[in-house]
């Protein structure tokens, strides 16, 4: 996932998004890391994450800054 890809799933979700269906832990923590990147930028406020195991997927609350 990129990271306007992920910008793109915040900006149309009403706050909490869950991306399911992921390989790896390590893909998860990628994109942890790429919300994270975003809110650094200052183009999010990143509330909440979570990396779940089984199966594995990352949730995320999060706000576009406009």
């Amino acid at each position: 996932m990129k990271k306007e890809e992920l910008l793109n799933r915040i900006t149309d979700s009403p706050g909490s998004i869950r991306i399911s269906s992921l390989s790896s832990k390590e893909e998860a923590e990628h994109i942890v890391a790429l919300a994270k990147h975003l809110e650094y930028e200052g183009k999010i406020v990143l509330s909440e994450y979570c990396i779940e195991n089984k199966p594995i997927s990352v949730s995320l609350t999060a706000t576009q800054i406009t």
